[in-house]
């Protein structure tokens, strides 16, 4: 009898993750940045992301666990919401229900493309897959209130500062990432110091949500992120009618 499959990773699944992790950290997607700890483990990283401007999650912090199949990228990436988010396509367990995790994946995907695409949606909503109808419903009827919720649960479940960890010369885990950050160390470096002021401001000055967000640019989002999956976009989609 044959020996049972490993489940470990194998040395290609590795490469390819340790790539997208060094691209990662040197040009993260737009709202998005390395979590608060180091990456001790190559298939489970935490990723922050930023409430897109001129949205009711502006001002938030959204924490996000990334987990790898053994096979990546042959399988999807799971990606989860660890704090609770009002939004038609998130769950109650904090996973943005989108078809590109499930029969539209596609192993050309990558953590960037991801991650934009979840901040595309986080911005502008499909309708078109809610996970919650309810939510779904409130969105097409009165979007005021549905902003005023999103708004009030990101204060009070999305609003406590974090600072990206940032590798710095002569820590234990400098010797690993040196050979990425050879060329962007002082970039990186910028990044670190940004985040160092942005926790001292929020910490006098605590989280504030934006005001309601305008609309119009929601337009480039999706066409950014149809561009990234190799999708075409002529203008914005229609959303279906959510079932009463």
């Amino acid at each position: 009898m044959g020996a049972a499959p490993s489940s470990a990773p194998k040395e290609p699944c590795w490469r390819r993750i340790r790539k997208e992790l060094h691209q990662f950290w040197v040009d993260p997607p737009p709202f998005c940045r390395p979590g608060r700890s180091p990456v001790t483990d190559l298939l489970h990283w935490e990723v922050i992301i930023d409430g897109p401007e001129d949205s009711p999650y502006a001002g938030g912090t959204f924490p996000v666990d990334v987990q790898f199949p053994c096979d990546n990228p042959f399988k999807p990436t799971k990606i989860t919401f660890k704090t609770k988010v009002f939004h038609p396509n998130i769950d109650s367990e904090g996973q943005m229900v989108l078809d590109i995790f499930k029969e539209n994946w596609s192993p050309a995907m990558t953590i960037n493309t991801l991650l934009l695409s979840i901040v595309s949606v986080l911005y502008d909503p499909m309708l078109d897959y809610p996970i919650n109808s309810d939510i779904a419903r409130l969105y097409q009827r009165n979007i005021k209130l549905y902003e005023e919720k999103a708004r009030a649960w990101t204060r009070k479940y999305s609003s406590e500062p974090v600072v990206s960890y940032y590798p710095e010369k002569g820590d234990e885990h400098w010797q690993e990432y040196r050979d990425a950050f050879a060329a962007h160390y002082v970039e990186v470096a910028m990044r670190r110091r940004v985040a160092e002021r942005r926790r001292a401001a929020a910490s006098s000055t605590g989280h504030t949500a934006a005001a309601p967000r305008k609309r119009g640019a929601s337009l480039v989002w999706r066409r950014a992120v149809a561009f990234l999956q190799g999708r075409s976009i002529a203008a914005p989609p229609t959303a279906k009618a959510v079932a009463n």
